[in-house]
C-alpha cells in the first residue's frame, strides 16, 4: 500500500485507505492503519509527528506505533511507501505513552509567548491561503 498526501481543512469522518489527511490549522493528521484493519490513527503535528508532502505522497516521522488496536502495527511512511518495523512489547508501548504524556504536560505548563502566538496565526493564515489558491 502507498499513501498519498492530502491537505484538508478538517480530518474527514470517512477516511479512505492510502491517504494521509493533514490539517495544518488544527495541527493534526489522520489515516487508516496500513495493515488494513480499518483503525483510525490521529497524529499530533508537529508535537509528536512530522508530516510532509513529497510530490503528492506522504512522509511521516517518527514511526507510527498503534498501541490502541489489536493489530499492534508499527511502521514509518516514506514518500508514500510503508516500511514495517518490529511491534512494540507491552512494556515498550507503556513507556512511550508515559513519555508522550509527560512531554505534553511539560509543554502545556509553559506559557506561549506573543511572538509564538503571532507566528502560529500567520502559519494558519498562509495555510488557508495556500488551500484556497490550489483549489
Amino acid at each position: 500500500m502507498s499513501y498519498r498526501y492530502q491537505l484538508v481543512d478538517r480530518i474527514p469522518t470517512d477516511m479512505r485507505e492510502g491517504i494521509v489527511y493533514h490539517t495544518q490549522e488544527f495541527e493534526l493528521a489522520g489515516l487508516l492503519c496500513a495493515c488494513g484493519c480499518g483503525h483510525r490513527i490521529t497524529l499530533l503535528v508537529p508535537d509528536s509527528h512530522e508530516v510532509r508532502d513529497e510530490g503528492g505522497y506522504a512522509t511521516i516521522r517518527p514511526s507510527i506505533g498503534v498501541f490502541d488496536a489489536p493489530c499492534k502495527s508499527h511502521y514509518v511512511i516514506s514518500a508514500g511507501h510503508v516500511q514495517w518495523l518490529p511491534a512494540f512489547t507491552g512494556a515498550q508501548a507503556a513507556n512511550i505513552m508515559h513519555s508522550q504524556i509527560a512531554r505534553h504536560v511539560a509543554r502545556d505548563a509553559k506559557p506561549v509567548s506573543r511572538w509564538l502566538k503571532a507566528k502560529m496565526a500567520l502559519h494558519r493564515l498562509f495555510s488557508k491561503l495556500r488551500v484556497f489558491i490550489t483549489r
